[in-house]
């Protein structure tokens, strides 16, 4: 089965040499899938100067990259219904600038939605939690204490940063009011209600990714902004 494929990823401050990764990770994934596809960076109003490292990727990736750019950080959420917005395909894939899923995992995922429409949202192994930080596995594992309790989805890892849907699901994304970290939450909570069907991929981390820290505050904010879904849905 062919069909089209765009893969959407929101950026924000990347580290030096970012683009490097990605576009090694990138053509890991698309000799796996069997075709290279089309890729969306979505800048999200990023302090740091990104154009020697958009460049690269413009002269790398001619057609199939395309770049898209804020002026203000809004959030994960906001960058990437910026990047799904700006093209059309029948298959959406997203993930972090440094592809932390490994290339198996994307194109498990990428092949499940394109067979069974929808979203396919991947949920992380055990092994996941070998790899982080303790602060950061607890926060992992609470959230999805929280989930399991409050949430009536297919799976209580809504946080995996590796997802894919299907060209009605889109129009699902794009009506969700978050517009930061947990724009995965609603985009699943509103597509549950919508009766729309979302499938579990279990999915591994790559071995070498290194994370960034969480700051306080910004946890703290999300706290209150998983309350208000939860109310909400």
């Amino acid at each position: 089965m062919n069909s089209s494929v765009v893969l959407l990823i929101p950026v924000y401050n990347p580290p030096s040499g970012w683009e490097v990764t990605l576009l090694n990770q990138y053509h890991t994934f698309c000799l796996l899938f069997g075709r290279k596809i089309p890729l969306v960076l979505s800048n999200d109003g990023s302090t740091n100067n990104m154009q020697e490292g958009v460049q690269n990727l413009r002269n790398n990736l001619g057609g199939l990259f395309t770049y898209v750019s804020s002026d203000k950080n809004q959030g994960k959420g906001a960058a990437l219904k910026r990047a799904a917005a700006y093209v059309h395909a029948d298959t959406y894939l997203f993930t972090d600038y440094d592809f932390p899923y490994t290339p198996d995992s994307m194109v498990a995922v990428l092949h499940n939605n394109i067979l069974q429409g929808g979203i396919t949202m991947g949920t992380r192994d055990e092994r996941y939690y070998e790899d982080i930080s303790d602060f950061r596995t607890f926060l992992s594992k609470l959230l999805k204490k929280l989930n399991h309790l409050l949430l009536k989805l297919p799976s209580n890892d809504t946080q995996c940063g590796l997802k894919a849907f299907d060209k009605e699901s889109k129009d699902i994304l794009l009506a969700c009011k978050t517009d930061r970290f947990l724009i995965d939450l609603e985009f699943l909570l509103s597509a549950n209600q919508k009766n729309v069907c979302i499938t579990p991929v279990t999915v591994s981390l790559r071995s070498d990714v290194e994370f960034t820290r969480f700051n306080a505050w910004v946890l703290l904010k999300e706290l209150g902004n998983f309350i208000g879904l939860v109310w909400r849905y």
